[in-house]
Protein backbone atom coordinates (compact mmCIF):
# COMPACT_ATOMS: atom_id res chain seq x y z
CA UNK A 1 0.00 0.00 0.00
CA UNK A 2 1.14 3.54 -0.75
CA UNK A 3 0.70 6.29 1.82
CA UNK A 4 -0.98 8.38 -0.89
CA UNK A 5 -4.02 6.15 -0.50
CA UNK A 6 -4.59 7.81 2.87
CA UNK A 7 -4.77 11.26 1.31
CA UNK A 8 -7.73 10.71 -0.98
CA UNK A 9 -11.23 12.12 -1.27
CA UNK A 10 -12.20 11.15 2.28
CA UNK A 11 -9.40 13.26 3.70
CA UNK A 12 -10.50 16.26 1.64
CA UNK A 13 -14.07 15.74 2.83
CA UNK A 14 -12.85 15.82 6.46
CA UNK A 15 -11.00 19.07 5.75
CA UNK A 16 -14.15 20.62 4.29
CA UNK A 17 -16.16 19.43 7.30
CA UNK A 18 -13.56 21.00 9.62
CA UNK A 19 -13.81 24.30 7.76
CA UNK A 20 -17.61 24.16 8.02
CA UNK A 21 -17.52 23.42 11.77
CA UNK A 22 -15.04 26.21 12.50
CA UNK A 23 -17.02 28.61 10.34
CA UNK A 24 -20.09 27.74 12.41
CA UNK A 25 -18.14 28.28 15.65
CA UNK A 26 -16.83 31.61 14.43
CA UNK A 27 -20.33 32.62 13.33
CA UNK A 28 -21.72 32.00 16.81
CA UNK A 29 -18.71 33.60 18.48
CA UNK A 30 -19.16 36.85 16.55
CA UNK A 31 -16.45 37.82 14.05
CA UNK A 32 -15.78 41.06 15.91
CA UNK A 33 -14.79 39.10 19.03
CA UNK A 34 -12.50 36.82 17.02
CA UNK A 35 -10.92 39.79 15.29
CA UNK A 36 -10.42 41.54 18.63
CA UNK A 37 -8.75 38.48 20.17
CA UNK A 38 -6.44 38.00 17.20
CA UNK A 39 -5.64 41.71 17.08
CA UNK A 40 -4.68 41.71 20.75
CA UNK A 41 -2.67 38.48 20.46
CA UNK A 42 0.89 39.10 21.63
CA UNK A 43 2.79 38.00 18.54
CA UNK A 44 6.06 38.01 20.52
CA UNK A 45 4.74 34.95 22.40
CA UNK A 46 4.32 32.94 19.20
CA UNK A 47 7.85 31.42 19.00
CA UNK A 48 7.69 30.26 22.64
CA UNK A 49 4.19 28.79 22.18
CA UNK A 50 5.27 26.82 19.09
CA UNK A 51 8.43 25.64 20.87
CA UNK A 52 6.52 24.41 23.94
CA UNK A 53 3.85 22.64 21.87
CA UNK A 54 6.52 21.00 19.70
CA UNK A 55 8.44 19.95 22.83
CA UNK A 56 5.36 18.12 24.08
CA UNK A 57 5.42 15.96 20.94
CA UNK A 58 9.03 14.99 21.62
CA UNK A 59 7.78 13.26 24.79
CA UNK A 60 5.45 11.16 22.62
CA UNK A 61 8.39 10.38 20.34
CA UNK A 62 10.30 9.02 23.34
CA UNK A 63 7.28 6.84 24.18
CA UNK A 64 7.23 5.61 20.57
CA UNK A 65 10.92 4.68 20.75
CA UNK A 66 10.36 2.81 24.03
CA UNK A 67 7.64 0.69 22.42
CA UNK A 68 9.79 -0.01 19.36
CA UNK A 69 12.80 -0.96 21.48
CA UNK A 70 10.57 -3.27 23.54
CA UNK A 71 10.21 -5.40 20.41
CA UNK A 72 13.77 -5.07 19.09
CA UNK A 73 12.70 -2.80 16.23
CA UNK A 74 15.70 -0.62 15.44
CA UNK A 75 15.36 2.33 13.08
CA UNK A 76 17.93 5.08 12.35
CA UNK A 77 17.01 8.13 14.41
CA UNK A 78 16.53 10.47 11.41
CA UNK A 79 14.17 8.08 9.63
CA UNK A 80 12.34 7.24 12.85
CA UNK A 81 11.88 10.93 13.65
CA UNK A 82 10.39 11.77 10.24
CA UNK A 83 8.11 8.73 10.16
CA UNK A 84 6.80 9.43 13.65
CA UNK A 85 5.92 13.03 12.85
CA UNK A 86 4.53 12.03 9.45
CA UNK A 87 1.85 10.22 11.44
CA UNK A 88 0.53 13.64 12.50
CA UNK A 89 -0.58 14.24 8.91
CA UNK A 90 -3.75 12.27 9.60
CA UNK A 91 -4.28 13.38 13.20
CA UNK A 92 -7.67 14.56 12.00
CA UNK A 93 -9.13 11.05 11.94
CA UNK A 94 -11.37 9.08 14.34
CA UNK A 95 -9.30 8.04 17.39
CA UNK A 96 -6.19 9.04 15.41
CA UNK A 97 -6.58 5.87 13.35
CA UNK A 98 -4.88 7.74 10.50
CA UNK A 99 -1.59 7.32 12.32
CA UNK A 100 -1.54 3.83 10.82
CA UNK A 101 0.23 5.62 7.98
CA UNK A 102 3.37 5.14 10.10
CA UNK A 103 3.03 1.40 9.59
CA UNK A 104 2.90 1.89 5.82
CA UNK A 105 5.98 4.11 5.87
CA UNK A 106 7.92 1.68 8.07
CA UNK A 107 7.05 -1.12 5.64
CA UNK A 108 8.02 0.89 2.56
CA UNK A 109 11.11 2.62 3.95
CA UNK A 110 12.51 0.05 6.41
CA UNK A 111 10.98 -3.25 5.32
CA UNK A 112 9.35 -3.80 8.74
CA UNK A 113 6.24 -5.96 8.60
CA UNK A 114 2.96 -4.25 9.43
CA UNK A 115 2.16 -7.11 11.84
CA UNK A 116 4.92 -5.77 14.10
CA UNK A 117 4.05 -2.08 13.98
CA UNK A 118 0.24 -1.86 13.82
CA UNK A 119 -0.18 -3.27 17.37
CA UNK A 120 2.33 -0.68 18.64
CA UNK A 121 0.24 2.13 17.11
CA UNK A 122 -2.87 0.73 18.80
CA UNK A 123 -0.93 0.63 22.08
CA UNK A 124 -0.05 4.30 21.65
CA UNK A 125 -3.77 5.09 21.62
CA UNK A 126 -4.30 2.89 24.69
CA UNK A 127 -1.62 4.75 26.65
CA UNK A 128 -3.07 8.03 25.39
CA UNK A 129 -6.38 7.10 27.01
CA UNK A 130 -4.82 6.02 30.31
CA UNK A 131 -2.58 9.08 30.73
CA UNK A 132 -5.12 11.64 29.54
CA UNK A 133 -7.86 10.14 31.69
CA UNK A 134 -5.60 10.21 34.76
CA UNK A 135 -4.88 13.89 34.18
CA UNK A 136 -8.56 14.67 33.65
CA UNK A 137 -9.68 12.81 36.79
CA UNK A 138 -7.09 14.51 39.00
CA UNK A 139 -7.95 17.90 37.58
CA UNK A 140 -11.71 17.43 37.75
CA UNK A 141 -11.24 16.69 41.42
CA UNK A 142 -9.66 20.13 41.75
CA UNK A 143 -12.57 21.67 39.86
CA UNK A 144 -15.04 20.02 42.18
CA UNK A 145 -17.47 19.16 39.40
CA UNK A 146 -20.28 16.69 40.02
CA UNK A 147 -18.90 14.00 37.74
CA UNK A 148 -18.80 11.04 40.13
CA UNK A 149 -20.57 8.67 37.73
CA UNK A 150 -18.25 9.60 34.85
CA UNK A 151 -15.17 9.15 37.05
CA UNK A 152 -16.40 5.71 38.04
CA UNK A 153 -17.08 4.65 34.45
CA UNK A 154 -13.80 5.78 32.89
CA UNK A 155 -11.54 3.28 34.77
CA UNK A 156 -14.03 0.53 33.93
CA UNK A 157 -13.88 1.42 30.23
CA UNK A 158 -10.07 1.39 30.35
CA UNK A 159 -10.03 -2.06 31.95
CA UNK A 160 -12.49 -3.37 29.35
CA UNK A 161 -10.34 -2.04 26.49
CA UNK A 162 -7.24 -3.55 28.09
CA UNK A 163 -8.95 -6.94 28.44
CA UNK A 164 -10.19 -6.88 24.83
CA UNK A 165 -6.63 -6.64 23.56
CA UNK A 166 -4.85 -8.66 26.28
CA UNK A 167 -6.99 -11.81 26.22
CA UNK A 168 -6.45 -13.95 23.09
CA UNK A 169 -10.12 -14.89 22.83
CA UNK A 170 -11.37 -11.33 23.26
CA UNK A 171 -8.61 -10.08 20.91
CA UNK A 172 -9.87 -12.33 18.13
CA UNK A 173 -13.45 -11.24 18.84
CA UNK A 174 -12.41 -7.56 18.71
CA UNK A 175 -10.66 -8.10 15.37
CA UNK A 176 -13.87 -9.55 13.91
CA UNK A 177 -15.77 -6.44 14.97
CA UNK A 178 -13.08 -4.02 13.74
CA UNK A 179 -12.97 -5.83 10.40
CA UNK A 180 -16.45 -4.47 9.72
CA UNK A 181 -14.94 -0.98 9.63
CA UNK A 182 -13.92 -0.63 5.99
CA UNK A 183 -10.91 1.71 6.40
CA UNK A 184 -9.35 -0.72 8.91
CA UNK A 185 -9.88 -3.93 6.93
CA UNK A 186 -6.65 -3.61 4.93
CA UNK A 187 -4.66 -3.41 8.17
CA UNK A 188 -6.42 -6.02 10.29
CA UNK A 189 -6.51 -8.92 7.85
CA UNK A 190 -3.05 -10.25 8.81
CA UNK A 191 -2.36 -9.17 12.37
CA UNK A 192 -3.84 -12.05 14.34
CA UNK A 193 -0.30 -13.07 15.28
CA UNK A 194 0.31 -9.57 16.64
CA UNK A 195 -1.50 -10.41 19.87
CA UNK A 196 1.77 -11.48 21.49
CA UNK A 197 3.25 -8.03 20.78
CA UNK A 198 0.39 -6.41 22.67
CA UNK A 199 0.81 -8.74 25.64
CA UNK A 200 4.56 -8.16 25.65
CA UNK A 201 4.01 -4.38 25.76
CA UNK A 202 1.49 -4.53 28.59
CA UNK A 203 3.71 -5.35 31.55
CA UNK A 204 3.56 -3.11 34.61
CA UNK A 205 6.83 -1.30 33.82
CA UNK A 206 5.79 -0.44 30.27
CA UNK A 207 2.29 0.62 31.29
CA UNK A 208 3.65 2.93 33.99
CA UNK A 209 6.40 4.45 31.83
CA UNK A 210 4.26 4.99 28.72
CA UNK A 211 1.25 6.29 30.65
CA UNK A 212 3.58 8.52 32.67
CA UNK A 213 5.03 9.98 29.47
CA UNK A 214 1.48 10.68 28.26
CA UNK A 215 0.86 12.63 31.47
CA UNK A 216 4.10 14.60 30.92
CA UNK A 217 2.96 15.31 27.36
CA UNK A 218 -0.40 16.66 28.59
CA UNK A 219 1.32 18.83 31.19
CA UNK A 220 3.69 20.40 28.64
CA UNK A 221 0.82 20.83 26.19
CA UNK A 222 -1.19 22.59 28.92
CA UNK A 223 1.74 24.96 29.49
CA UNK A 224 1.52 25.84 25.80
CA UNK A 225 -2.24 26.40 26.09
CA UNK A 226 -1.67 28.59 29.15
CA UNK A 227 0.78 30.69 27.12
CA UNK A 228 -1.83 30.98 24.34
CA UNK A 229 -4.44 32.26 26.80
CA UNK A 230 -1.97 34.70 28.30
CA UNK A 231 -1.11 35.96 24.81
CA UNK A 232 -4.85 36.57 24.39
CA UNK A 233 -4.92 38.54 27.64
CA UNK A 234 -6.53 35.83 29.79
CA UNK A 235 -4.49 35.43 32.98
CA UNK A 236 -6.97 34.23 35.59
CA UNK A 237 -7.32 30.49 34.82
CA UNK A 238 -5.27 28.23 37.11
CA UNK A 239 -2.89 25.81 35.42
CA UNK A 240 -4.22 22.56 36.91
CA UNK A 241 -7.79 23.50 36.05
CA UNK A 242 -6.78 24.32 32.50
CA UNK A 243 -4.89 21.03 32.27
CA UNK A 244 -7.90 19.00 33.37
CA UNK A 245 -10.42 20.93 31.29
CA UNK A 246 -8.53 20.44 28.05
CA UNK A 247 -7.77 16.77 28.83
CA UNK A 248 -11.45 16.13 29.58
CA UNK A 249 -12.37 17.84 26.30
CA UNK A 250 -9.93 15.62 24.39
CA UNK A 251 -11.47 12.51 25.98
CA UNK A 252 -14.97 13.63 25.01
CA UNK A 253 -13.75 14.30 21.48
CA UNK A 254 -12.24 10.80 21.28
CA UNK A 255 -15.40 9.16 22.59
CA UNK A 256 -17.45 10.97 19.95
CA UNK A 257 -15.32 9.28 17.24
CA UNK A 258 -15.54 12.43 15.14
CA UNK A 259 -12.41 13.04 13.00
CA UNK A 260 -9.82 14.52 15.34
CA UNK A 261 -12.60 15.15 17.87
CA UNK A 262 -13.74 18.01 15.64
CA UNK A 263 -16.51 20.08 17.10
CA UNK A 264 -16.80 18.05 20.30
CA UNK A 265 -13.35 18.88 21.71
CA UNK A 266 -13.69 22.57 20.85
CA UNK A 267 -17.29 22.77 22.05
CA UNK A 268 -16.68 21.03 25.37
CA UNK A 269 -13.52 23.07 26.04
CA UNK A 270 -15.42 26.27 25.29
CA UNK A 271 -18.22 25.15 27.61
CA UNK A 272 -15.80 24.45 30.46
CA UNK A 273 -14.16 27.85 30.00
CA UNK A 274 -17.52 29.48 30.69
CA UNK A 275 -17.07 28.31 34.30
CA UNK A 276 -14.75 31.31 34.58
CA UNK A 277 -17.59 33.68 33.70
CA UNK A 278 -16.40 34.10 30.13
CA UNK A 279 -19.11 34.50 27.50
CA UNK A 280 -19.69 31.49 25.26
CA UNK A 281 -19.05 33.66 22.20
CA UNK A 282 -15.60 34.43 23.56
CA UNK A 283 -14.77 30.87 24.64
CA UNK A 284 -15.72 29.44 21.23
CA UNK A 285 -13.20 31.78 19.61
CA UNK A 286 -10.57 30.82 22.19
CA UNK A 287 -11.19 27.10 21.63
CA UNK A 288 -10.68 27.45 17.87
CA UNK A 289 -7.42 29.38 18.38
CA UNK A 290 -6.13 26.78 20.89
CA UNK A 291 -6.91 23.92 18.52
CA UNK A 292 -5.02 25.69 15.77
CA UNK A 293 -1.86 25.26 17.85
CA UNK A 294 -2.56 21.81 19.33
CA UNK A 295 -3.94 20.05 16.23
CA UNK A 296 -3.54 22.01 13.01
CA UNK A 297 0.05 22.96 13.75
CA UNK A 298 0.69 19.21 14.22
CA UNK A 299 -0.91 18.45 10.85
CA UNK A 300 1.34 21.02 9.14
CA UNK A 301 4.42 19.48 10.80
CA UNK A 302 3.13 16.06 9.71
CA UNK A 303 2.86 17.11 6.06
CA UNK A 304 6.38 18.56 6.12
CA UNK A 305 7.75 15.33 7.69
CA UNK A 306 5.84 13.22 5.17
CA UNK A 307 7.30 15.19 2.30
CA UNK A 308 10.83 14.91 3.71
CA UNK A 309 10.39 11.16 4.19
CA UNK A 310 9.97 10.79 0.42
CA UNK A 311 13.70 11.43 0.07
CA UNK A 312 14.55 8.47 2.33
CA UNK A 313 15.45 5.31 0.44
CA UNK A 314 15.18 1.74 1.69
CA UNK A 315 19.00 1.48 1.79
CA UNK A 316 19.27 4.51 4.06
Amino acid sequence: MKYSEFLGKKYLIIIFVAVAIYSLFLFFSDFSIVYEKLQNFQITSLPLILLVVFSSWLVLFIRWMILLKKHQIQIPLKINFLIFFAGFTLAISPAKSGELIKSVLLKNKCGIAATKTIPIIFLERFYDIIGTTAVAIIGITFLGLELGIVLALVPIVILVIFYLFYSKRSFDFTLKILNHIKPLQKFLSNIEESHEIIRHSSDVKTICSCSGLTIVFRIIEAIGILLILQALGINFIEFFNLLSMYSASVILGSISMSPGGLGVTEGSFAGLLTLYELELQTTLAIAVIVRFFTMWFAIVVGFISLKLSEFITHNE
